[in-house]
């Protein structure tokens, strides 16, 4: 990580307490995926918190509290200082490009959070410049200065500079903060996705942290593609099936919300790998259907034992959870199943919890003359990597003249 990077992260955690603002998902933990397009989105953060103000940034609809020390009717008293919650704040823009060349409108809700001796609605015009907020007065001839900070895209804050006697601290807020009227939905949180072998599709599913979302958009990028792309959109859904995954690639998948107002952030990265080939015994040995004579068998004459070796057709794990005691095989002779002491064994211990990873496997006869014996391989103890099961139980005969 490039120093300039950690420099930038390091910026960034500064405006940790208002972290809720800035928060672009849901937390990432270790072995989490994170794509460029997440990076791109908090940088983006980042870089208008810090720029200069510009208007595109306060035109719109402003839920804004605002504080004074002064004792104001209709204010709520906190002990040490006054609050009016919940005002709204119209910033509408004129013809012009910037309010600088022609001032934009101003309205608010009654009673002001801007005046706080006005107790009517607050209307008249701004300017921004530099960082800093020219507001005036339908009614006033001066106007007065604000200091504004962008605190993330939804939420700035307004500190009130102007110093003159008419108009400092007695006639107007000290400090406003502000959140978007017209706010986009929150991320989508705790992304995953779940495969279907048999079905040969990806399912992604995702919670919905957002109450005011009129749909989502999966995007999705391939292991043999150069970017994301938009996958589909989705109305009253928190979940997609993708069938169009071709077996082998790697699917990683983004997660937004939108409304009018526009578009969340994406959620944080997951991925399924399109493995649709189930695990197999690729071979027995000795083969099924063998008749095996006691010169086979190690340390003759009897009993002597005979391992019995399965291999897969790819590396699998041996499941052993869930279960007490777990025996993945079950042998029976001569008709009679449950057999165990000397007649069979199977390393690792079969002991609840083990997950063993293996390309082959042997299981341990005991020689008895005349018989028959019947091994299964129980389909619910073999998986791959991915999580697919075998089919189907394999069973392998063996005889013994």
């Amino acid at each position: 990580m490039n120093k300039l990077l950690v420099g930038t992260l390091l910026a960034f955690a500064c405006v940790s307490r208002y972290a809720d603002d800035l928060k672009v998902a849901d937390d990432f933990k270790s072995g989490d995926l994170v794509s460029a397009d997440t990076f791109n989105q908090i940088f983006d953060t980042i870089e208008k918190i810090n720029r200069t103000v510009v208007d595109s940034d306060l035109v719109g609809v402003w839920s804004c509290d605002a504080m004074t020390t002064r004792n104001t009717t209709g204010w709520t008293s906190k002990s040490l200082f006054y609050i009016l919650e919940n005002s709204q704040v119209n910033l509408t823009a004129s013809s012009s490009a910037t309010s600088l060349e022609s001032a934009y409108t101003i309205s608010t809700s009654s009673p002001s959070p801007f005046k706080r001796t006005l107790a009517s609605a607050f209307g008249g015009t701004y300017i921004l410049y530099n960082n800093k907020l020219f507001t005036k007065h339908a009614d006033e001839s001066e106007a007065r200065i604000w200091d504004v900070n962008i605190i993330s895209p939804t939420r700035f804050e307004l500190t009130f500079l102007e110093t003159s006697a008419q108009s400092f601290p007695t006639n107007y807020a000290s400090f406003i903060t502000c959140d978007s009227a017209e706010a986009v939905p929150a991320s989508p949180i705790a992304p995953s996705v779940t495969l279907d072998a048999n079905n040969k599709r990806l399912t992604v599913v995702w919670t919905d942290a957002s109450d005011d979302e009129s749909g989502f958009k999966v995007y999705r990028k391939l292991s043999s593609a150069p970017a994301y792309s938009l996958l589909t959109t989705l109305i009253g859904e928190n979940s997609f099936v993708d069938v169009n995954v071709t077996e082998g690639l790697t699917a990683y998948y983004q997660i937004s919300s939108y409304n009018k107002n526009g578009e969340s952030a994406r959620s944080k990265t997951v991925s399924g790998l399109a493995d649709y080939t189930l695990p197999q015994v690729e071979s027995v040995s000795p083969s099924n259907n063998s008749s095996v004579l006691q010169a086979d068998f190690t340390d003759p004459p009897a009993p002597g034992t005979l391992p019995v070796t399965f291999s897969f057709s790819e590396a699998v794990e041996l499941t052993l959870s869930n279960c007490n005691p777990c025996q993945p095989f079950a042998l029976s002779k001569n008709g009679t199943a449950g057999i165990n002491g000397t007649d069979y064994s199977y390393p690792p211990p079969a002991v609840a919890g083990n997950t063993v990873l293996l390309n082959n496997y042997k299981v341990n006869l005991s020689y008895e003359a005349g018989s028959t014996y019947i091994i299964t391989l129980g389909k619910e103890y073999i998986r791959d990597s991915s999580g697919n099961y075998m089919k189907n139980d394999f069973r392998v005969t063996i005889t013994t003249p």
